[in-house]
């Protein structure tokens, strides 16, 4: 079935959503209110039966669904909640540039970064494309950040594009990466991608999402931080400082593969691998 008889884009109220027409459920909605870091929740599978995106978990209240952020941006934090440090802003521009065809939809969502003091730092844009690969929903992502002043991005443990999946601790969790490392030895460590797949309530088979390190991003493979309730997250900062001078601008892209039951890894090298050649 072509996607332009399946779902349909609307926007309202600062947000975008995509609906499963046949289904009658919101299969995504990007949230891009003033002042807050713009952010997917729900995400769904295509079928709309399993939410793999979880909002303000207690363990991270800060987090929220799929977002991006780096700590120490000339000195100021866009990692945390704006919210919670009020004179921090960031200007999202309500998502612009809806389009579906007959086999992705795509949109556009712009934010300006802010210092402290009030002047401008960094211009963001995210350019995002969801649809069908076989019988998986995939979410693809070309991120932007062009620098106004000279800009520095500490080194950092984390940052970057971030995924918080609904983890319970009692269901646990799985995670293997393209190194053939497992669960806590995927932190901190270098990949061309990552698998996480975990149970999920009400639902038998679970859910999973794949995070793919596109081989032109600068510094591929990049290092991941996994932490302890199985947030992932591909972190340029990691391995150093990111430095930008005024006007350049640094470009980062990834695939997102959604699925229900677990995957191999020859089935996930083989997407990645997919990825690559398109």
């Amino acid at each position: 079935m072509p996607i332009d008889s399946r779902w349909r884009l609307r926007t309202n109220n600062n947000c975008l959503f995509v609906d499963n027409i046949s289904h009658g459920k919101v299969i995504l909605q990007h949230n891009a209110r003033p002042n807050l870091r713009p952010y997917i929740h729900p995400l769904r599978l295509a079928d709309g039966s399993v939410c793999l995106t979880e909002d303000s978990p207690w363990h991270h209240p800060w987090q929220h669904g799929i977002q991006t952020g780096f700590h120490g941006v000339n000195g100021c934090d866009f990692w945390l909640d704006p919210g919670q440090h009020p004179d921090l802003l960031i200007g999202t521009i309500e998502p612009s540039n809806p389009r579906i065809s007959d086999e992705t939809s795509s949109w556009i969502i712009e934010s300006i970064w802010r210092h402290t003091d009030g002047s401008l730092l960094l211009v963001e844009q995210q350019t995002w494309s969801l649809g069908m690969l076989r019988e998986h929903l995939f979410l693809d992502l070309n991120w932007m950040l062009q620098a106004i002043p000279n800009i520095h991005i500490e080194q950092h443990a984390y940052g970057g594009l971030f995924i918080r999946m609904p983890f319970r601790r009692d269901y646990g969790a799985s995670v293997f990466n393209s190194a053939g490392q497992r669960d806590d030895d995927t932190e901190q460590q270098a990949a061309k991608w990552v698998n996480l797949h975990m149970p999920i309530e009400n639902n038998h088979d679970g859910g999973g999402i794949v995070v793919l390190d596109h081989p032109a991003n600068p510094g591929h493979p990049v290092k991941w931080r996994v932490d302890g309730q199985r947030g992932i997250n591909p972190a340029p900062c990691i391995s150093g400082a990111i430095e930008l001078t005024a006007g350049s601008a640094i470009n980062y892209c990834y695939r997102l593969i959604l699925h229900n039951k677990p995957l191999s890894f020859d089935q996930v090298d083989g997407l990645w691998v997919g990825y690559t050649q398109e």
